[in-house]
């Protein structure tokens, strides 16, 4: 009997090992799902590098660089194409966008710079500021070089291309402010000779119309639009020189007039006295003649014409227009 209860307990024993073996297995985490998980590659997110880089090709298009630089351009949208087509694929392409945006915007900033310099050279505004159309011609030139060499990066032509652009661009303005400067004292001069003639009272709306269109000189002029004052004061002069002209001309003829009447006048008043040396009138009333104390006219008062004339002031600053 005691042997048969060491059987039994040695075999409740060996049933317990086993069960408790069997668990241990069972508890073990299963880590094959969670390893494949992790060799699976995971999308990036280009689409801020990719939305960047479509904002800057807009711009260019926009700026007409794809007809400026037609060769550039295409190759910056192979460059482009090519990592739309890799972004898709799941790759991180966000520093090569990055590159292709600068390159974008270096041919945005090139075509405006290139227009600049012809508009510059047309209006013949080279020498107006030297230092700064000397440094965007040569940034141009640059530019151009790097557009050629393989090896340059976007930030690179994006440096010469703003560069010459915001050189080239101040240069532009400072000539036509000083521009501007000149032809308000043209303007102002030929409106004091306009004033010498009285052209507020014989030309009153012609010359109403140049005094405004010097007024609107001044207002672009303070509001650091250089372009149109110089427009205005242009539109100014050529009213206030052409009323000085006409009322000139008309001036002389008039004068001519009035010495041919003085001599007609002259001429009379030596046959009158000849005639009263032949034949003497005398006594009052004659009939046909009236009496010496008579008013023919009546008298005629003129405001004075030099109120007529509008002041302007002979100088501008910056930042005032006048009144």
């Amino acid at each position: 009997m005691k042997k048969h209860y060491i059987i039994l307990f040695a075999a409740a024993l060996a049933f317990g090992f086993i069960s408790c073996k069997s668990t241990k297995q069972n508890t073990k985490p299963d880590t094959s799902a969670a390893e494949q998980a992790a060799k699976v590659p995971v999308a990036t997110d280009n689409s801020a590098a990719l939305d960047a880089a479509e904002t800057a090709r807009r711009a260019a298009v926009k700026a007409g660089a794809d007809k400026a630089a037609p060769d550039q351009f295409n190759e910056t949208d192979t460059r482009y194409n090519d990592l739309v087509k890799r972004s898709k694929a799941g790759e991180n392409v966000t520093v090569e966008l990055a590159d292709v945006t600068a390159r974008y915007r270096a041919l945005e900033e090139y075509t405006k710079a290139a227009a600049l310099k012809r508009r510059i050279d047309e209006l013949g505004f080279q020498s107006y500021d030297k230092t700064n159309y000397n440094k965007g011609a040569n940034a141009l030139s640059a530019a151009e070089k790097l557009s050629a060499d393989k090896s340059s990066t976007g930030a690179q032509l994006y440096e010469q291309a703003h560069t010459a652009y915001a050189s080239l661009n101040t240069a532009l303005q400072n000539a036509f402010k000083t521009r501007a400067r000149e032809e308000r004292t043209a303007a102002f001069n030929a409106k004091r000779n306009a004033d010498s003639v009285y052209a507020a009272v014989a030309q009153k709306k012609a010359y109403d119309g140049g005094v405004a269109d010097f007024r609107s000189g001044d207002t672009s002029y303070a509001q650091q639009d250089a372009e149109s004052a110089l427009a205005h004061y242009g539109d100014a002069r050529k009213t206030f020189e052409k009323l000085y002209a006409d009322i000139s001309e008309k001036r002389a003829a008039a004068q001519e007039a009035i010495e041919k009447a003085k001599a007609k006048v002259a001429e009379t008043s030596e046959y009158a006295v000849q005639a009263d040396k032949d034949a003497p009138l005398s006594g009052s009333n004659i009939k046909g003649i009236e009496d010496e104390n008579a008013v023919l006219l009546k008298a005629e008062t003129y405001d004075d014409p030099t109120k007529a004339a509008q002041a302007v002031p002979e100088t501008v600053s910056d930042t005032e227009a006048a009144k």
